[in-house]
């Protein structure tokens, strides 16, 4: 059995594919391997699914960006998110903050206050995310509709640039999935303002979600699925659902996931299609008024 992975070794999707490979193995099948098919955003991956067997062996391990965002940004996308991926089940959600570096004053301790400084300074209009057309860019511009101002996204090649940036003044803030913010929070060059779920992240439980300071529009999370081709038997989808929700439930496998701040979600496969097409009508609304598109 393989598990398909669009992102290098040693990201977050990288490892949450691995954890459940180790558990997979001999419960589900005698082997389970990770492939790495990693670019084009994570698409290699999805096309590799699309035209591989629809036997079982292959699954695709995959960030929710690429399901409920990318058909709204991409004008040529060679998948449709709805019927030609099977939904087996989340894995994991993201928790996404926003945070601050050594190019904003330490008096600075929330959001209100960030976007106050931002009117105080239109020259620090730049917020740093790990890539353009994700979530995180899209919370980007919730972020400019909510506050009224005109912010400038940057867009990286991953979270780990995006962050070293922040820490050297480069950019005053980034969206960022919390993950890579943990390791430099104890220095103080690093601050989360604001959490942009619905509830308060247990990594960082001090920080008050942006509902809780006034700007519901800034919501958000990203999530891990896992989905099959169209044509699996359903017994085999159904199989996969189970132990992949049972795998959830093992110390391993929480503590791995907790050391990456990621939340162990257990959706089954219905559950994770019904979401599904909420977040795609709901990011086509944004999506409208935020009129960004790629060409490639």
């Amino acid at each position: 059995m393989k598990l398909l992975a669009g992102f290098p070794a040693g990201g977050a999707i990288d490892v949450v594919a691995r954890r459940i490979a180790e558990f997979v193995r001999g419960v589900a099948a005698d082997t389970a391997v990770v492939e790495n098919k990693a670019g084009a955003g994570g698409r290699i991956a999805i096309d590799t699914l699309r035209h591989g067997p629809a036997d079982g062996s292959q699954w695709l391990v995959t960030p929710g960006s690429m399901i409920v965002i990318y058909p709204h940004v991409y004008t040529r996308l060679s998948y449709d998110p709805v019927k030609d991926l099977v939904p087996v089940a989340q894995i994991a959600t993201v928790p996404l903050a926003l945070a601050v570096g050594p190019a904003v004053p330490a008096q600075v301790g929330d959001v209100k206050a960030f976007v106050a400084w931002l009117r105080a300074n239109p020259t620090a209009l730049n917020v740093g995310s790990p890539a353009a057309g994700n979530i995180t860019h899209f919370l980007t511009y919730l972020l400019q509709k909510s506050s009224g101002l005109p912010l400038q996204h940057v867009p990286y090649r991953g979270s780990a640039p995006a962050i070293a940036d922040l820490l050297g003044g480069q950019i005053p803030a980034v969206i960022n999935p919390i993950t890579d913010m943990l390791p430099h929070l104890s220095g103080g060059k690093l601050r989360v303002l604001g959490v942009t779920a619905r509830e308060r992240s247990g990594f960082v439980p001090e920080v008050p979600t942006f509902l809780e300071q006034g700007m519901p529009e800034v919501l958000g999370s990203e999530w891990i699925g896992m989905f099959a081709r169209p044509g699996t038997p359903a017994p085999h989808i159904d199989r996969m659902s189970t132990v992949v929700r049972a795998a959830l439930r093992t110390p391993a496998v929480k503590e791995s996931f907790a050391r990456l701040a990621l939340v162990p979600a257990e959706l089954d496969g219905a559950a994770l299609a019904t979401k599904i097409r909420s977040e795609l009508a709901g990011w086509r609304e944004v999506s409208r008024t935020f009129g960004f598109r790629l060409d490639e």
